[in-house]
């Protein structure tokens, strides 16, 4: 059988993005093959976080494109029309900093929304996959629960599950541990672990070198707006080729 791992499900090129007269993203070239980890660190400000935005339209770029699976969600700047973009954005999932979690409905009730509201699927078949994932996530027992009853650990891992929920094929992580307390940190960090160990495509703005360094299989540095450097971990923690990787890095480690 053959490995679809090589397979690129994930390209952007020329990503330009200002905000008025402030260049965020200077022309960003990127690539993610199936199943890859990808960790994007640097300084805040860097662009990071508007990069990941872009994926997912939540920021639209000023410039470049953007294809997922073959399809292009903006090319030469120029973006699909509405249902095609919909298509598209259905395969992206995303997980924020803060969890952004509906107060109003349980646990469980958050994971049916949108692959009901979205894919129209029907709660009768959502919901093995549903109790699936709260049990990958460790949160099967909480699936009643409010998420003010959870804690905040609890709450970003509920958010994981309800991204999964729609079954993405790819995973974006802006900063998921950064609203965290240490203590809670490392049962988010466990969940993602576990995801990667399945092959699951991840695109992940952290400031946890531990996490870059052992499971990521990629990390791209950025700094104003561009790739300063890229590598597989090893090689980008033990030999960093740039001075500003190297001051980051020394600051960070």
């Amino acid at each position: 059988m053959a490995d679809t791992r090589s397979e690129n499900i994930l390209t952007m090129v020329g990503i330009k993005k200002s905000f008025g007269s402030h260049s965020v993203l200077k022309g960003i070239d990127l690539s993610v093959n199936r199943g890859e980890v990808v960790a994007i660190i640097g300084p805040s400000g860097s662009g990071k976080s508007t990069l990941l935005r872009c994926i997912n339209m939540l920021e639209e770029i000023d410039d470049g494109s953007i294809s997922i699976k073959g399809e292009f969600l903006v090319k030469d700047g120029s973006y699909a029309d509405k249902s095609k973009a919909k298509k598209i954005l259905s395969e992206i999932g995303m997980v924020f900093q803060q969890f952004n979690l509906f107060p109003h409905m349980t646990v469980m009730e958050n994971l049916l929304e949108a692959p009901m509201q979205v894919k129209k699927l029907s709660k009768q078949e959502i919901l093995p996959l549903a109790k699936e994932i709260l049990q990958k996530v460790g949160l099967v027992d909480r699936a009643n629960f409010y998420p003010a009853q959870l804690s905040g650990g609890q709450q970003q891992r509920v958010a994981i599950a309800r991204a999964l929920a729609m079954r993405p094929e790819i995973m974006l992580f802006d900063e998921p541990t950064s609203a965290l307390d240490p203590e809670l940190t490392g049962e988010v960090l466990k969940t993602m672990r576990e995801l990667a160990a399945e092959h699951i495509t991840m695109v992940v703005v952290t400031h946890e070198m531990d996490f870059a360094r052992e499971v990521a299989g990629k990390v791209i540095f950025m700094a104003e707006g561009n790739i300063v450097e890229q590598g597989e971990p090893k090689e980008f923690f033990l030999n960093p080729r740039e001075e500003r990787t190297r001051a980051f890095l020394s600051r960070m480690l």
